[in-house]
């Protein structure tokens, strides 16, 4: 092994167990590790063991979608090849330096499963602490990292080498490129190779100016439809589209609060005592925000444009006393596998409300299309049967649900 890479790993240790343990400087560390790492401090557990994650799928799917991946086309076979040849990790982030495309060789791809350095890894400084590609994108200019230089001891046996993708439109990071490796194969000329590599996709970006977002009718953009009772659909300008399920529940709680909300409060509403980061949340949103053509506002966070969402109908119409209207968008619970504590309260209020009304107005017709909704609810069906009409030929269908259980 070479002696004096051996010695700077050493002094990279040693320099990071002093600046924990006594929060100072030394000459020895670049001023801006150093300051990222009394960043860190405030956020990060020392003894951080995986960065945080979002959707795997839903990161790649962004990627795939965006200008940015579009742009990054150009180079993805080098990165393959490059990653491959020399037994490293490739890596390209989103603007909140979460992994959206990921390649590497056998062994150091077994190495980045272990820390999260994977598709849905976010890298951000406040997730996971000093790191290269929090570095390139905070600073707006490459970086390297070296074994303890970084915060979290989980890569202290990496290197690795990130350069910013800067918008040539507003001069904003759009992500990071980063070529990553044990410390022990420490190699500067992949920072010159990084830094080139993401010119190539600035002059892609350069070419294709417009997001595709962009081009799309002013209306549709706007439209939001969201359809959540007893089944969940998202639509965006008459388009269906794939969220996961936390993004649903995002939606759904976004839509219920039209003043919007701090990031501190969405991320409670939505993930009550859990432990997560707001970077986890943020990364959520942005993701969100691509696949429904950017309909949600920052500052507060709240949806833009118009939005139809059933569940928020369904309790206006019950404020209001408009029971016949409650009842012709009720169609079940609102996302009844959620544990969310917002959409849980929500769903409470709105199955509550609808059942005590409508068994309040010994209506019927009202009490059989609630018992169609609720097929378990035996008393539904048991009062339904009861005000029904003796030559009604629902009455068999209805019994049914009755005696269900």
């Amino acid at each position: 092994m070479n002696r004096q890479l051996k010695e700077r790993r050493d002094d990279a240790e040693a320099l990071w167990h002093y600046a924990v343990e006594s929060g100072s400087s030394t000459s020895a560390a670049p001023p801006e590790v150093f300051a990222s790492w009394q960043r860190s401090a405030h956020s990060v557990p020392v003894d951080l063991a995986l960065a945080p994650m979002v959707e795997p799928a839903t990161a790649a799917a962004t990627f795939v979608d965006s200008r940015l991946g579009r742009a990054s086309r150009v180079i993805l076979d080098d990165l393959r090849d490059l990653s491959a040849d020399g037994d490293l990790v490739a890596a390209l982030t989103d603007e909140t330096v979460t992994i959206t495309w990921l390649a590497g060789g056998r062994r150091m791809r077994r190495h980045a499963d272990t820390v999260n350095f994977c598709l849905g890894g976010c890298w951000s400084e406040e997730s996971v602490g000093t790191n290269a590609l929090a570095l390139a994108h905070e600073l707006g200019r490459p970086s390297t990292v070296f074994s303890a230089e970084h915060y979290a001891p989980m890569v202290h046996d990496w290197v690795c080498y990130s350069a910013p993708i800067i918008d040539p439109q507003d001069g904003h990071s759009l992500g990071v490129i980063d070529i990553s490796s044990l410390w022990s194969k420490f190699n500067p000329s992949l920072l010159t190779m990084v830094r080139a590599l993401a010119r190539n996709v600035e002059y892609e970006l350069a070419r294709d100016p417009v997001a595709p977002i962009a081009s799309a009718p002013p209306d549709a953009r706007g439209e939001l439809v969201l359809r959540l009772l007893g089944s969940s659909t998202v639509k965006a300008g008459g388009t269906t589209v794939r969220v996961s399920p936390r993004q649903v529940e995002l939606l759904a709680i976004l839509a219920m609060h039209d003043e919007g909300l701090s990031l501190d409060e969405l991320t409670a509403l939505v993930y009550g005592d859990q432990p997560v980061s707001a970077t986890t949340v943020k990364s959520e949103l942005s993701h969100l925000r691509h696949l429904i053509g950017g309909a949600i506002a920052s500052r507060p966070y709240r949806l833009t444009g118009r939005v139809d969402a059933d569940h928020v109908r369904v309790l206006r119409s019950l404020a209001s006393g408009d029971l016949r209207a409650a009842i012709d968008l009720y169609r079940g619970s609102l996302l009844p596998s959620s544990e969310s504590p917002e959409i849980t309260s929500a769903r409470h209020q709105i199955d509550v409300a609808i059942r005590n009304a409508v068994t309040r107005s010994r209506n019927p017709e009202l009490l059989y299309r609630l018992s169609s909704c609720c097929p378990d609810d035996g008393d539904v069906a048991e009062l339904a049967l009861a005000l029904m009409a003796a030559d009604d030929l629902r009455r068999g269908i209805v019994a049914g649900r009755r005696t269900r259980y």
